[in-house]
């Protein structure tokens, strides 16, 4: 039987399948394994990896590795962690732990981990907390983490960890993720270039966009989506250039109309807090080009390239709805007359 090769199933983050297949190759040879951390934005697979990294671990006697998904911000404090977790769960017991949303980790946990994690050469370490000594085993427990803000994990903690940076998927492994998720449907090269170029450059966008045009499919009563569906799906749905949200455009807006922005001003003008327009939105904007940040928020020709391609298509669609309403209200007023002329 052909041995089952880890990721196969998943597109795109070459680096990150090869590095982590280096990790489960030194799993193999030592039952040991760093400290991972998952880093990158959403919907780029970080928890699927893990949770293939986790599948292809075994244990000293063969069998698969249970896997133990936690996400921080259900952990109250160190207190609960260790009663309601640790205890009963992990100590003594062989098994593969994932800390997700890990900045949501309690500042006291992740203190006491401190003493846990560390770059000692050692397999075994004990944690003294209040009356008790809990023992960490790393030849039995593999301890990964997973999170969207890096930069709000405690800098100790996260020096002890090693990184894996996922990168945005390219329009072709987003391409192959809509053909994989939308299997049954037969999509021109076209279409699929341009839904790709709709997904915000992550799996998680892409897969749900692949769900609406199932159900574009199913409603037009055939499984083919080629480039003549593209305007029509994108007009009944409300897809944006880049996959852009109606806030997003909002904002490209205010800034072609007022001009240069703060972002206090920004968030006054949307109703938006500015931490949320930093980091829901900018990030996004700045990477396709269409923001630039000096101080002030500034729109780039490109961004005023594509309000204006847009503010057109909104005309043409409005012109187009007030010439079907001027045609049927003509019919409307010559049946009329009729009536008129034959009472």
């Amino acid at each position: 039987m052909e041995k089952e090769q880890p990721f196969e199933n998943l597109f795109g983050q070459v680096i990150v399948k090869k590095r982590l297949n280096f990790y489960l190759e030194a799993f193999e040879a030592t039952s040991l394994c760093p400290f991972l951390a998952f880093i990158g934005a959403k919907g780029l697979g970080k928890t699927e990896f893990a949770r293939q990294f986790a599948h292809q671990l075994h244990n000293t006697d063969g069998s698969r590795r249970p896997f133990l998904e936690l996400n921080c911000s259900t952990i109250k404090n160190v207190e609960q962690f260790f009663e309601q977790i640790f205890i009963p769960l992990i100590m003594d017991n062989e098994l593969t732990i994932l800390f997700d949303e890990a900045h949501e980790l309690p500042k006291d946990l992740t203190n006491a981990f401190l003493t846990v994690f560390n770059t000692e050469k050692v397999t075994t370490k004990e944690l003294h907390w209040r009356d008790g000594v809990y023992p960490f085993d790393f030849k039995k427990q593999t301890f990964m983490f997973a999170t969207t803000e890096s930069d709000k994990i405690f800098p100790p903690l996260k020096d002890r960890l090693t990184t894996i940076d996922f990168e945005d998927y390219s329009n072709e492994d987003l391409a192959k993720i809509f053909a994989a998720q939308c299997e049954d449907i037969d999509f021109s090269e076209t279409a699929l270039r341009e839904l790709a170029k709709t997904s915000r450059g992550n799996a998680r966008s892409c897969v749900m966009r692949g769900r609406d045009v199932g159900l574009y499919c199913a409603r037009k009563g055939e499984k083919i989506f080629s480039s003549l569906d593209l305007e029509p799906f994108f007009d009944q749905l409300g897809v944006l250039p880049f996959g852009l949200t109606a806030t997003e455009m909002q904002l490209l807006k205010i800034l072609r109309r007022d001009g240069q922005c703060s972002l206090q001003m920004l968030a006054a003008k949307t109703g938006l807090s500015r931490s949320a327009i930093q980091r829901d939105h900018e990030l996004y904007l700045m990477r396709k080009n269409l923001l630039a940040i000096d101080g002030k928020r500034n729109i780039t020709n490109e961004g005023v390239h594509l309000v204006e391609e847009h503010h057109k298509r909104e005309q043409a669609t409005m012109d187009a709805y007030l010439a079907k309403l001027d045609a049927e209200d003509a019919h409307r007023w010559a049946e009329e007359d009729k009536l008129v002329d034959k009472s």
